[in-house]
């Protein structure tokens, strides 16, 4: 019978179930903030392309959003194809970065409504930083523990340490933009991820973070 905190490839499994759903539901959250103008309020087709040019910051807001999503979700499917078991504490490492990916949709609701203000972009940073942590804990302590796939050499490590390191300090350079403006540092954080979300990528790390 196996201990707890036995290390197991079922426990990895389990996390790969687990990340995908809440992925699933953290798109489909950021989207539903887009809300279709009221009826009510629109008479003319001018009301109404006023009523959607209003919509721009959700629109921006949820395509910085996606991109984030999707870079995080391309590094985790990365990491758990490199990680061959997991035990309890690799799972609860698994789950804070969750946690987090699942507060974003609130982070990118508070940038969309204020887009202004330097405590949202703050905010939505912060929000990148702790998932970057955690994906960094996530991997270091896989690392450290030999729960790597065969085949995971020293390079590849680092290789996957430097990206998540690289994609940070980009995205603190974008943070410390809004000292000048908060919509510069917003732009600076989408094009970062539209980098990052097209780059090509080695075989073995094309889905990695960074």
């Amino acid at each position: 019978m196996k201990r707890p905190l036995e290390p197991s490839a079922e426990s990895r499994g389990r996390i790969v179930g687990i990340t995908d759903g809440v992925f699933a539901i953290a798109l489909t959250l950021i989207v539903l903030e887009i809300r279709v103008p009221s009826h009510e309020a629109v008479h003319s087709e001018g009301e109404l392309l006023s009523a959607i040019l209003a919509l721009a910051p959700r629109f921006l807001t949820y395509a910085l959003s996606f991109l984030t999503l999707t870079i995080f979700w391309f590094g985790q499917q990365a990491q758990h194809g490199l990680i061959a078991k997991s035990d309890r504490r690799l799972a609860t490492l698994n789950l804070c970065f969750l946690a987090f990916i699942a507060l974003l949709p609130f982070s990118t609701d508070l940038l969309a409504d204020f887009l202004e203000f330097r405590l949202a972009v703050l905010v939505y940073w912060l929000n990148l930083l702790m998932l970057g942590l955690t994906l960094l804990a996530s991997w270091r302590y896989a690392e450290k523990n030999g729960f790597l796939a065969e085949g995971v050499d020293a390079q590849t490590t680092r290789t996957v340490y430097l990206r998540i390191v690289k994609a940070q300090i980009l995205w603190a350079i974008s943070a410390a933009l809004c000292l000048i403006s908060p919509l510069l540092s917003v732009g600076f954080i989408l094009v970062v991820q539209l980098v990052y979300a097209t780059a090509p990528r080695s075989s073995l790390l094309r889905h990695i973070v960074g």
